[in-house]
């Protein structure tokens, strides 16, 4: 019983979403967005740019009117005149329009980039042929998110209506003198009414659309949920194959043995064993605090120290126990021990004395 217990338990989604797995959900187009708060941004700046281009609108449409009107009776109608007469309205309806469509364009691209950041998704462009699968579709239309999309209908449909209401019922006196205005009065009144009544309709959807964002993040983060497992295999797979860890081990070998042998050449000494250890020391008084080991090795590569000192003139010296002590105590690019000072300084002593006596 504790065995199928504890594997049903390793199999939930317990444990957040790694970045690559974050990374991987976004190149395929998967990232959590609210189509929801786009159209009800755009919606609000849709309402106010008719209402900041209302008077413009207006003078536009009378314009239209008057022209259309006076060309009606003066003009005989002919197949070119009613093409003139169409294109001037539809000039006249588009330079109108514009800057009113525009601004809901900007305002829902803005939204949607901002809740997204720019991305490019081709999976989303090929055509997938599990949507159009009955089985799927069935699932879909019955399943949690068909719930909740139409439990967001319901709420916008009772939202509109709600406020259409109390609206309407608040401004009832101002309805009932429509009657008694005068013609010059009665569209800015109107227009001021359907206003307000458009903008209370567009900043509640903006609201409603701000908790269906929040309600997208949940659910986009729960379903990149992952199990303990996946999250293991993961980390398996980005610290990478075993072989090819072992060849970049080997690569780092080869380029610090290149190091090394480069660096014998530059020795002052070199102290064997003689024929098991071999360490290359060097020292500058001005820069080094302490002789340090440029290279060392045992058994051949001993013997490939000594002939690259050999071949570059670089003296040898036998000394076993202070060899064995800096092989076993000092790594390659290391200091010698205080314990060693003495026995390193009558080494380098001895191999200046040597120096001096070669150029007399």
């Amino acid at each position: 019983m504790w065995p199928l217990q504890l594997q049903r338990f390793a199999g939930e989604r317990t444990e957040r979403a790694t970045p690559r797995r974050r990374d991987e959900a976004r190149r395929e187009g998967n990232v959590a967005r609210s189509p929801e708060l786009t159209s009800a941004v755009a919606l609000a700046a849709v309402i106010v740019a008719l209402r900041v281009s209302a008077p413009m609108v207006w003078g536009e449409w009378e314009n239209l009117m008057q022209r259309d009107l006076t060309m009606s009776v003066r003009q005989a109608w002919t197949a070119s005149s009613v093409i003139s007469l169409l294109t001037t309205q539809l000039v006249g309806a588009c330079r109108v329009l514009l800057p009113i469509v525009g601004a809901g364009l900007i305002v829902g691209v803005a939204v949607a980039v901002a809740q997204v950041r720019p991305m490019f998704a081709p999976n989303l462009i090929a055509p997938k042929f599990s949507r159009i699968q009955p089985l799927s579709g069935l699932r879909r239309l019955f399943g949690t998110r068909s719930l909740v999309e139409l439990g967001k209908s319901l709420a916008k449909l009772l939202i509109v209506g709600a406020i259409s209401y109390m609206t309407i019922r608040q401004t009832a006196g101002q309805i009932r003198g429509y009657g008694e205005m005068g013609l010059a009065q009665l569209p800015a009144s109107v227009g001021d009414m359907v206003f307000n009544l458009g903008i209370r309709i567009a900043l509640a959807m903006v609201l409603l659309a701000l908790f269906d964002f929040l309600y997208q993040r949940f659910e986009y983060e729960r379903n990149l949920r992952m199990t303990k497992q996946q999250v293991k295999d993961e980390m398996k797979e980005m610290e990478g194959n075993p072989e090819i860890k072992a060849a970049i081990r080997r690569r780092a070998r080869q380029i610090a043995f290149r190091r090394m042998m480069d660096a014998v050449p530059k020795a002052d000494v070199v102290i064997t064993n003689p024929t098991h250890y071999a360490i290359a020391l060097r020292y500058d008084g001005e820069s080094m605090a302490a002789p340090q080991v440029v290279a060392k090795g045992a058994d051949q590569l001993a013997q490939r120290i000594k002939l690259k000192a050999a071949e570059s003139n670089v003296p040898m010296v036998e000394n076993r126990p202070l060899a064995q002590s800096l092989y076993r105590m000092v790594d390659v690019g290391e200091s010698v021990p205080a314990e060693l000072y003495q026995a390193v300084a009558e080494v380098l002593a001895y191999v200046y004395r040597l120096r001096q006596l070669a150029r007399r």
